[in-house]
């Protein structure tokens, strides 16, 4: 039982590793994360410009505590980027992401923003205080070279572009938003310091938002290729900024995940990969219980093998050598055949060390039944407890890889029956066992 026991858990270890290497064979360049919350445990996941940190459970995007006015900050995933294609590179990573914000104005007002990004420049242009919300600066707004994609939460309106002070705008590399969301008709305010929870799906070709802030909703999308901007290796994260009014701009939760074509575009290894978790560890499976079960048979064997040789020791006749039976055979060859029973065939041998010739019968076995070996048991026991000068004496016996041989005395006359009755056995004589000689009569045994 205990050792049933062992080949379930090894099965059961080996398909647990299969499995391992199955995920890690077909996973390996997506993406995920979750964060229900940060703490200190979590700082090493991220890098954090200056003004940023982790407080009461939250990413600061900028400061929460002194000066927190004129300034702007970032917090970006440090563990790994995002592939902007999926490993075949015929279509665009797909991805979800949902993460809580709380932007809480300070003493006269709020500003002025913040946004989630990704970019292939996680550092934090110079200068990006006030309007630019983290995101690029006078100098460099709009350029190509920016690398940014922003969808921004903008809590104050510091241009003529901007529709209003509360609305979600989508940015490529600067702040000038192609596509503004207004929010003041749905009643949604983004610094009212209460919790807005935001879900962003992309499809490779779609944007899809949706933000909900005390039961209130606004959802929207829009088209996007984000090869146009974006080059592979893509870092995730916020940025955002204060200006003449300060607030606490804080990512309370954050989650993301790759999805979709990524995965749908390796059914076919996925498949496989499936295939061989099954056939590896039922494989091995069967080839542990098949070791199991020759070990079982051989010891088994052994064992019978050990209880014959000592049954037959207790009798007294002599154990041989196999090498030394089949030297004094010629190898069993034909040439030295005296006869066939229906437990084995006799040979002629010659005994060095005796100096004696002898007649060896090598006992026929079936590998399938032990029938040869309870012949051979009682042939030993019966012949070797009789002792008459008309019978042929046994000598000795030899039991070795599966041989079960038995040494007589040898009688160049043959048996007595032959004496009796040559003459009527003359004409079947074709058809008994060959003779040591041709001057000799067959013997049977």
């Amino acid at each position: 039982m205990a050792g049933h026991r062992i080949i379930r858990r090894s099965i059961l270890q080996l398909v647990c590793a299969a499995f391992v290497m199955l995920c890690s064979s077909t996973c390996s360049s997506s993406l995920q994360f979750t964060y229900p919350s940060f703490d200190a445990a979590s700082k090493a996941d991220f890098s954090f410009t200056p003004d940023s940190s982790i407080s009461n459970g939250s990413l600061q995007i900028t400061p929460n505590a002194g000066n927190m006015t004129d300034r702007s900050g970032r917090v970006i995933y440090a563990r790994e980027t995002l592939k902007l294609w999926n490993r075949q590179r015929t279509a665009l990573t797909s991805f979800q992401t949902d993460f809580v914000l709380n932007i809480l104005p300070q003493k006269g007002g709020a500003g002025e923003g913040m946004a989630f990004i990704l970019t292939n420049h996680p550092e934090l242009p110079s200068d990006s205080s006030g309007q630019w919300l983290g995101v690029s600066n006078n100098r460099t707004d709009g350029a190509a070279s920016n690398r940014i994609v922003a969808l921004e939460f903008d809590t104050r309106r510091s241009s003529e572009a901007d529709v209003d002070g509360n609305h979600i705008g989508v940015d490529y590399n600067g702040v000038r938003s192609v596509t503004q969301y207004p929010l003041n008709n749905l009643s949604i305010v983004l610094s009212r310091g209460t919790d807005l929870r935001v879900s962003v799906v992309y499809d490779g070709a779609l944007f899809s938002l949706v933000a909900v802030q005390d039961g209130l909703a606004y959802t929207g999308a829009w088209p996007v290729d984000l090869s146009r901007y974006l080059l592979d290796d893509i870092s995730l994260g916020f940025a955002a900024s204060t200006g003449e009014f300060a607030e606490l701009n804080q990512v309370r939760s954050w989650n993301f995940s790759t999805y979709g074509d990524e995965i749908a575009g390796d059914k076919g290894r996925l498949r496989l990969n499936l295939f061989l978790a099954v056939l590896i560890p039922l494989a091995v499976a069967v080839l542990i219980m098949a070791l199991l079960l020759w070990r079982r048979l051989t010891r088994r064997t052994r064992l019978a093998y050990r209880n014959l040789e000592k049954m037959i020791d207790a009798h007294g006749p002599v154990r041989f050598k196999l090498r030394e039976l089949r030297n004094a055979t010629a190898n069993f060859s034909d040439g030295r055949k005296l006869g066939r029973g229906g437990s084995g065939t006799v040979y002629l041998g010659y005994l060095r060390r005796m100096g004696m010739e002898v007649a060896v019968k090598r006992v026929s076995t079936n590998v399938n039944s032990n029938r040869g070996e309870k012949e051979f048991v009682a042939e030993v026991n019966t012949i070797s407890k009789l002792s008459h000068r008309n019978l042929v004496k046994l000598i000795g016996w030899c039991h070795k890889k599966g041989e079960l041989l038995l040494v007589y005395e040898y009688f160049p006359m043959g048996s007595l029956d032959k004496l009796l009755y040559a003459r009527e056995r003359t004409a079947s004589s074709s058809t008994s066992l060959m003779s040591a000689s041709t001057d000799t009569p067959v013997l049977t045994w």
